[in-house]
């Protein structure tokens, strides 16, 4: 009875991406995923009958619309790996735009 796994539910025009026991988790996963312009909810199989926050008991699923799975999972792949391109971050070592003033501009700094 209790040793088969919590699977996502199968539903009409959606795709399970994400799966975890953890609340935290799934609500920074839907952040994720939403700031990257796709779709996405959480469906909780949590048993309100239990206080029980982990295991198979606590499940949490994230669905996006099947249209957008491949998107889903290229972005979850990327930031799993460290590859996320954030807006206006794309160059750590580019000094543009984060407050610190090239040479040409110190000096200008100065003499004023």
């Amino acid at each position: 009875m209790f040793s088969d796994k919590i699977k996502p539910d199968k539903v009409d025009d959606w795709t399970c991406v994400y799966e975890t026991s953890i609340e935290s988790e799934a609500r920074l996963v839907q952040a994720f995923l939403k700031d990257q312009g796709l779709t996405c909810e959480v469906l909780s199989k949590k048993d309100s009958a239990y206080t029980v926050n982990f295991g198979d008991l606590s499940s949490l699923f994230v669905y996006v619309p099947a249209d957008q799975a491949d998107d889903a999972q290229s972005a979850l792949e990327e930031w799993k790996e460290g590859k996320i391109d954030y807006e206006g971050k794309d160059d750590p070592d580019d000094d543009e735009g984060n407050g610190n003033l090239n040479e040409d501009e110190e000096e200008e700094g100065k003499g004023a």
